[in-house]
Order: structure tokens, then C-alpha cells, then sequence
């Protein structure tokens, strides 16, 4: 069985708007300066689990990074140690309702979510966002998983100069049941670090590369 992690592809609790958005007391847990990759946590008043937030700066296209975001079936390939991602209901090409199962080693129990997710794009500055959060009681829950019952996150994709794209995957989740102080810890640290480690090397793929969105403007 796997680490569980908390996604997006992020997996909520309800963050205040000057809470979500507020740098000033993120703590830098670890960086690899060759891949410009930064993976920070904060301590969230009244929840056991840390929020996370990974930044990572990449050579892409928006259409690129939106196809990957937007790509199911590829989830548990990047997503790290996501063994389930299915789409359950599409609203529209930039919103759907997903159901997906992440793994957690023995005895602590695998735990299993419905998120909302919805892409937007600022058409001035064409920065990408997409949010996501639980839905509670969308379906019943399965008594071989913990329903996650909070998270809140977002993906985004700040265009900069020289065709580079900063990339910010930020995630608070109540987990549900107990975690041990160890798996906590370290499941907000590896969740983003292997998460975007994983995207930059699917963006290499032809289908991403290539990938043409009629809701997606890229930089000219």
C-alpha cells in the first residue's frame, strides 16, 4: 500500500481568502535549485495536518500544462502515489467532479475523495488557474477508504518571460481518522515535491506538447 497523499490533481477545508493568499509564514521544507523547485508548509489555526504549497518555474506552453491537468487517465502516472482519478461527472470541458483513491501504508487506513475542479484564465495576464475542493456527500462513502471531509487547493500557471511558466500547486486537507505524526509530516513535503517533479517530465510528452485548447490562450 502507498503513502497516502493529498492532492489536486489537488484533493478540503475552508481557507479564508487572506489565508489562501497570505506568503508571509510559509517555511521553506525543501528546494532543488537544478529544477528551480521549492516545496513550503504552514501550520493551519485549528487543523493537525499542514497546508503545503510547491512552486517550480518550466519551459511550456499553457495549452500544455492544462492538457496534463485535464488528462484523467494520466493522474496516477504524476500524481504521486494517486492510485485512482476518475472524472464522474463533466460540467464542461473546464469543470468536472472527480473521484480518486490515494493509498496509506499498513495499519493506517487508504483514504478516498470527490473534488470539484474548475479551470479559469485571467484574459489579461492569461495566468491559468484551477481550484479545487471537496464535495461532501456527493456519493456515499466506501467503508474500505477514509472519506477526506476537507480540502481546498489550486493549481496555477503565471506566464513569465522567455516562454518559462511558474507553476504554484498549493493543498490544506483534514484527512479524515488519525494520521501518525510521521506520515503527517512528511506527506506535505513529498506530496508536492514528487507531484511536480513528476509533471515536468510529462510535459516532455508529444500529446501535451502539442495539445491545442479552444479554452486556453497562450502567449504569443
Amino acid at each position: 500500500m502507498r503513502l497516502f497523499v493529498v492532492t489536486l490533481l489537488s484533493l478540503i477545508f475552508t481557507l479564508s481568502t487572506h489565508a489562501a493568499n497570505d506568503s508571509s509564514d510559509w517555511e521553506l521544507e525543501a528546494e532543488e535549485e537544478d529544477i528551480k523547485l521549492k516545496i513550503y508548509t504552514r501550520e493551519i489555526s485549528g487543523s493537525n495536518l499542514k497546508a503545503f504549497k510547491g512552486e517550480m518555474i518550466v519551459s511550456a506552453r499553457l495549452s500544455t500544462l492544462a492538457s496534463l491537468l485535464l488528462d484523467s487517465n494520466a493522474a496516477p502516472d504524476w500524481m504521486h502515489q494517486c492510485e485512482k482519478f476518475e472524472i464522474i461527472e463533466q460540467l464542461s470541458p473546464q469543470n468536472a467532479v472527480i473521484y480518486f483513491i490515494n493509498g496509506a501504508p499498513w495499519p493506517v487506513s487508504d483514504r478516498d475523495a470527490v473534488i470539484s475542479t474548475v479551470m479559469s484564465q485571467n484574459p489579461e495576464t492569461l495566468d491559468l488557474r484551477i481550484d479545487v475542493k471537496a464535495l461532501v456527500d456527493r456519493l456515499p462513502e466506501d467503508e474500505d477508504y477514509v472519506r477526506i471531509p476537507r480540502m481546498i487547493g489550486f493549481w496555477s500557471f503565471s506566464p513569465m518571460h522567455g516562454g518559462q511558466v511558474k507553476v504554484v500547486y498549493q493543498v490544506h486537507a483534514e484527512p479524515g481518522g488519525s494520521l501518525p505524526a510521521w506520515l503527517a509530516n512528511s506527506v506535505v513535503v513529498d506530496t508536492p515535491y514528487h507531484t511536480l517533479s513528476n509533471m515536468r517530465d510529462m510535459l516532455v510528452l508529444d500529446k501535451y506538447k502539442q495539445a491545442e485548447l479552444s479554452f486556453v490562450k497562450n502567449v504569443q
